[in-house]
């Protein structure tokens, strides 16, 4: 069964915050006195609204269709030595059934700020709401009403350089909150297990070799705390991360940033009857532009936690990202993205794996609207199961600043 009360607060939640961010930006905009900065502006305002409709044709759950509205506002303020922002933003969608949901809500600020020509803070605070559409992969086939996943997450750093070195320290809070998943028979399951407390800490040390080129060794803990016993298997999976990673990052000013790293991870479990273990890890990013028209990206990540699909065993994910852009001319640039993920459960090598491949195009017809075109494929493959395919297109408007 639908929750109407806490749809209505959240969309108006998204608003109130979305409309007044815009309100202060432009009183700020009119009222700023001249910028620290004379090189640029002192306040940037920015924001849009998107209207997009989707259909999808899913190999496991059928076809479907919706319709979406997405606002979002964002505020920086610059300053001699750094920059401070905030912003909000939401997706309400409405589906062939009539159903509205908030699929997701969300507002975030951040700061930095450079101490000396050494020294250099950060800080940022996000806080977002998301819920699950009911023909999530994740969610059962009867599925009526996906779970709400409320998530506060605050990070600080700070890094200082000493000559050829420099040594970043890093704290993360995190808060996940994740709400009851409700059947077609008006049933629920209680997800509560899966909320959780998590704090990290960890200590990054680099070498600079060239004015390009440098070379660096991270260590991390994580404890996570969960909010109630395992379902199955009645005891908490509470546990404590660990991470030790090496590697290498390239800078060219302008063109191509890349850094690799890979190490070694180990999950220890609080609670003696379930089997800690060892995992390899990897992370990267590339970002390259080799002029004004073109714009290349990959990433790749590595999560190690308990298992989603086997209680009481472990799970290391690695996902695989890449996306790419050409502008054609002033009004049409062309998008392309890619995907593979491949999670493996370390006590009984069970392996769901997946990829997914997209084009894109946008189409600005003045200079406050443009037009939007996406074509998205999945595939999902797991142990044991059927493979399932998905075809998404989408068309949409959006008006911007």
């Amino acid at each position: 069964m639908r929750r109407p009360i806490r749809i209505a607060g959240a969309l108006s939640a998204a608003l109130v915050v979305g409309g007044g961010l815009a309100l202060a930006g432009a009183a700020l905009a009119q009222e700023a006195p001249a910028n620290d900065d004379p090189g640029g502006p002192l306040i940037d305002l920015d924001w849009s609204v998107a209207l997009r409709g989707s259909y999808t044709a899913d190999s496991a759950k059928g076809s479907r269709y919706e319709a979406i509205v997405a606002p979002e506002v964002s505020l920086t303020r610059h300053y001699l030595g750094g920059d401070a922002s905030i912003g909000a933003g939401a997706a309400v969608s409405v589906d062939q059934n009539k159903t509205i949901r908030v699929d997701e809500a969300h507002a975030n600020a951040a700061l930095s700020f450079t101490l000396d020509q050494f020294t250099t803070l950060k800080g940022s605070l996000s806080l977002s709401d998301t819920q699950l559409s009911p023909f999530d992969a994740s969610l059962p086939a009867n599925t009526l009403s996906g779970p709400n996943e409320l998530t506060g997450t605050a990070t600080g750093s700070a890094t200082r350089r000493f000559g050829q070195f420099d040594v970043t320290g890093t704290l993360t809070g995190e808060r996940f909150i994740k709400g009851p998943t409700t059947l077609a028979d008006l049933s629920t399951i209680d997800n509560s297990d899966q909320s959780y407390w998590m704090g990290q800490a960890s200590l990054r040390t680099g070498l600079e070799f060239t004015a390009k080129t440098s070379v660096f060794v991270e260590a991390s803990e994580a404890y996570t705390l969960y909010d109630r016993p395992n379902p199955s298997l009645l005891v908490h999976t509470n546990n404590r991360t660990l991470q030790l990673r090496g590697g290498v990052a390239f800078t060219q000013p302008g063109t191509l940033t890349a850094e690799l790293s890979a190490g070694r991870a180990w999950i220890d479990y609080a609670d003696s009857t379930l089997t800690d273990r060892p995992a390899w890890v990897a992370n990267g990013s590339v970002s390259f532009t080799p002029d004004e028209t073109v714009t290349l990206a990959a990433s790749l990540d590595t999560s190690v936690g308990p298992s989603a699909n086997t209680a009481g065993d472990t799970d290391v994910a690695y996902t695989l990202t890449g996306n790419a852009g050409y502008r054609v001319n002033p009004w049409l640039t062309l998008r392309g993205s890619a995907g593979f993920n491949h999670t493996l459960t370390l006590g009984t090598s069970a392996v769901d794996q997946g990829y997914n491949a997209g084009v894109g195009a946008d189409l600005s017809t003045s200079r406050h609207t443009a037009w939007t075109f996406d074509y998205l494929f999945s595939h999902d493959q797991k142990t044991g199961n059927p493979a399932t395919d998905s075809h998404s297109v989408t068309l949409g408007l959006k008006f911007r600043k």
